[in-house]
């Protein structure tokens, strides 16, 4: 039986085999080297998020994902370096080599997947519609179904495909980020806002008479870490730093503080 090599040899010329194994060489591992040869991993994050991100009044990032970014940081014993994006920069800094992570509320996706990586999940969470607590007319899903109803998502976001699943008439209005949606629910230039049921319960708790979530939970996703598709060290260094979070108690000890009270389950149900 030929050898693979010979069978190859009979088909490209030696020097494109050369090249296409070299290449292959030269990228195992390079977002491992880069970061701990220059001491420093970018993570790209979205800076409106509260819990999981925001900006202190000193203009610095703090949130439950912000503390998930210094952690691997501090485990890989180099600086953080943290770079706000909006939600389609999330994959966007990755593909472009702008970020080594995205750490960012970001929902593991099949379709994320076919251009970037994911980690294991640190996180569940599920799709929630908010409105204001006066809008006595609006009090579940089937409410919202009709075409005078206007329902904020983020753009380039999972609501994208989960919303119009929910309430298929709606009226969909995109925006850019978490906070520019809230903005548009309270000027009443939207009717409903469409958020994960941990935000919406924060939310909730910072304005208990404010708003109001319809019953219900409408997607069931796997919030993870993202890094550039293709390198297989790097996936394999952080995607066993996030076991070990979740397995330590770590991820439960940084939820408690940041959403006050107890992480919910990780491990899928089937």
């Amino acid at each position: 039986m030929k050898k693979l090599s010979d069978i190859l040899k009979g088909l490209v010329p030696i020097a494109l085999i050369a090249i296409i194994w070299g290449a292959g060489a030269a990228n195992a591992g390079d977002v491992l080297d880069q970061v701990m040869k220059s001491g420093t991993i970018r993570i790209a994050i979205i800076g409106g998020n509260p819990p999981y991100s925001k900006m202190s009044p000193s203009g610095e990032p703090e949130g439950y994902d912000i503390d998930i970014g210094k952690a691997i940081a501090d485990a890989l014993k180099v600086k953080p370096e943290f770079i706000t994006t909006d939600i389609p920069g999330r994959i966007t800094s990755l593909q472009t080599h702008k970020a080594d992570l995205t750490i960012a509320d970001f929902t593991k996706t099949v379709q994320r997947s076919t251009s970037i990586a994911f980690t294991d999940p640190y996180l569940v969470v599920s799709l929630q519609f908010l409105v204001a607590a006066g809008r006595k007319e609006l009090n579940s899903v089937a409410d919202l179904n009709k075409a005078d109803i206007n329902v904020g998502i983020t753009r380039g976001g999972t609501a994208e495909q989960n919303v119009p699943l929910a309430a298929p008439k709606a009226t969909i209005q995109r925006f850019n980020n978490e906070a520019d949606v809230l903005s548009a629910l309270d000027a009443g230039q939207i009717d409903v806002m469409s958020q994960d049921n941990l935000y919406n319960a924060q939310l909730m708790k910072d304005h208990p008479d404010k708003y109001k979530i319809l019953p219900g939970l409408y997607s069931h996703e796997e919030i993870a870490i993202g890094l550039p598709a293709g390198d297989f060290d790097w996936w394999r260094v952080v995607n066993t730093w996030v076991e070990q979070f979740n397995a330590s108690g770590d991820n439960g000890r940084s939820f408690q503080k940041w959403f006050g009270y107890a992480l919910p389950p990780i491990q899928t149900q089937y």
